[in-house]
């Protein structure tokens, strides 16, 4: 991605650039989305971040420019934002900056950087593109709930084998109302949320809740998605008696 730096430091020469990840998976949108729904917060309101992850679905994908809390996003109109946003973001875009050379566009470089140097210059996004508000919606972070259990899906895995889920622990609480539960992972039952791996030892199941919020199922000391073959789009359920 030394081109797309290297075309924003060209319009916009002193920029901070962080880079947040190389590590996505090729074409894997469920997993950028992830990253970004759980770190974005932590970069200061105003902050511009470009998502390329599978930028070349097709033709005729088209490139969105978000504002939503405080912060801009910039990538491909491919799902990827209905899975970061709880909410209708304040504004969307689609953007209409056309690549100045007649080659073979590189979308990261010739659209979402001249974008992200357009906002950082205090450019209003509807000078770059228009109102767009039916953006590609996907749903593959909703557990299936009903009164007593709910079906939920692993979105994530580290580089840990730990496996995250698409499980907020407000929805836990909610369906769950203080009864005792059983998460059956793979025909290994789960009994407890524990606050961190060390409460329970060295090869054991255990269930947290993360600091944004969301389910996550590992082993303390051992890599679950190798050992139980635990991967993305894989469900458990849990149980309430």
């Amino acid at each position: 991605m030394a081109s797309v730096k290297a075309a924003i430091l060209k319009g916009l020469p002193g920029a901070s650039i962080v880079d947040i990840t190389h590590a996505i998976r090729t074409f894997h949108v469920s997993s950028a989305a992830f990253i970004i729904k759980n770190i974005y917060k932590q970069f200061p309101e105003g902050s511009i971040h470009i998502v390329a992850v599978d930028a070349l679905n097709s033709p005729n994908t088209k490139v969105i420019a978000i504002k939503a809390d405080d912060h801009y996003f910039i990538g491909p109109d491919n799902g990827l934002f209905s899975l970061v946003f709880n909410n209708q973001p304040a504004e969307v875009v689609e953007l209409t900056i056309t690549p100045s050379s007649d080659a073979l566009a590189f979308t990261a470089k010739d659209v979402m950087a001249k974008a992200a140097v357009h906002i950082a210059k205090g450019g209003n996004m509807n000078e770059i593109g228009n109102d767009y508000k039916n953006y590609v919606q996907l749903t593959a972070w909703q557990p299936i709930y009903d009164e007593g259990s709910i079906r939920t899906s692993v979105v994530y895995v580290d580089d840990y084998g730990n496996c995250m889920f698409n499980l907020e622990k407000a929805l836990f609480e909610q369906v769950g109302k203080g009864r005792k539960f059983t998460i059956d992972v793979k025909r290994n039952p789960i009994e407890n949320i524990s606050n961190t791996y060390s409460d329970v030892n060295g090869g054991d199941l255990v269930a947290i809740f993360t600091g944004s919020g969301l389910l996550e199922i590992a082993i303390n000391k051992g890599n679950i998605s190798e050992l139980l073959g635990l991967k993305e789009g894989d469900s458990v359920l849990i149980t309430f008696n």
